[in-house]
């Protein structure tokens, strides 16, 4: 059980120091949502570590360079869902003034690749099923094909790694004949864009997915290769009106994230590791709480730090930005 995730603290000197975090890897935005302060007093709460975990088991990331002011991370269920990621960046870039913030679309490898530590990298490509989605409301994975008659036609998936990964042979093993009209539920977490004539590839996704990347090359080789991080509007770009999904949202992101985020770090949600214990204290009726998975108080924001985490979703929710 657990949640993996290698920390790396750059402190202002430039000296970088790994650490890790058994439960913090799903949930990377309880470190980071009320600015550098309290990220760094959460990471030096973790504990010293020596080892990286491997990419395949690693949930989470992050690195802050002080000196450099830079956050690199990923790690976040939240950040899967388009309308509360896009949101939950504007708020950062309000609680984090004056840094760079970026995603690790690499993951773990992009964590260590920042400090220059080298570690084993999956050596075999993923091959994910390709299933229709049931149901486009929910999370899923859009795969456009652009074929030789210069029509589009569009497959909503299961989501999970990128269907990418197959390489060319994709456009044949995709199921059934694709849909030539496709309204979506929801805008999709993840997307490939396959342009037979121009022999171009678009890439895109939320959630990491290890590796994907570094091996499109020699997957798609002689295409052109397109990586959109996550620009899911390239892609509805190049499918024309055919192909839809709803507005970006982000007032209605923010809303749902501080809500989550609530209930999260304020360990009030079964989620969290003290949720769960005290889920198993009122099953078997006493339970004394567990300090390995009870957050101390250096690892949550104080008052102030929370009223200005949320007076930071109140600005994005007013159609209010950083400067």
């Amino acid at each position: 059980m657990g949640n993996r995730a290698n920390i790396v603290l750059v402190d202002r000197d430039g000296r970088g120091q790994l650490r890790y975090s058994h439960w913090a890897g799903c949930r990377m935005l309880d470190a980071l949502l009320t600015g550098p302060d309290m990220a760094e007093r959460y990471i030096r709460a973790q504990e010293v570590g020596n080892f990286w975990t491997d990419e395949l088991w690693a949930d989470g990331g992050l690195v802050l360079d002080l000196a450099e002011r830079k956050l690199l991370f990923f790690g976040e269920e939240l950040m899967a869902t388009m309308n509360e990621r896009r949101a939950m960046f504007e708020v950062l870039a309000i609680t984090w003034p004056g840094y760079s913030i970026s995603w690790a679309y690499d993951a773990t490898a992009e964590i260590a690749a920042y400090v220059g530590a080298s570690l084993p990298m999956r050596d075999i490509p993923s091959q994910p099923e390709l299933t229709l989605a049931d149901d486009t409301a929910r999370l899923h994975h859009l795969v456009t094909v652009l074929g030789p008659d210069g029509v589009i036609r569009a497959w909503p998936l299961w989501w999970g790694s990128s269907a990418a990964w197959h390489g060319p042979q994709l456009i044949e093993m995709l199921p059934g004949a694709g849909f030539h009209a496709l309204e979506l539920g929801r805008i999709p977490e993840s997307g490939v864009h396959v342009d037979v004539p121009g022999k171009a590839l678009g890439v895109w996704l939320t959630n990491p997915d290890p590796g994907l990347f570094r091996w499109l090359g020699q997957l798609w080789p002689g295409w052109r290769i397109e990586r959109w991080d996550d620009r899911y509007e390239e892609h509805f770009l190049r499918c024309g009106p055919s192909i839809t999904a709803p507005e970006l949202d982000l007032t209605s992101g923010v809303v749902e994230a501080e809500a989550w985020l609530r209930k999260r770090v304020l360990q009030s949600y079964e989620d969290s590791p003290a949720g769960c214990v005290s889920s198993l204290a009122a099953l078997f009726g006493s339970l004394e709480p567990v300090s390995s998975v009870t957050a101390p108080a250096t690892e949550r924001p104080n008052a102030r730090e929370w009223a200005g985490f949320e007076l930071a979703c109140a600005q994005v929710r007013d159609g209010r930005r950083a400067a």
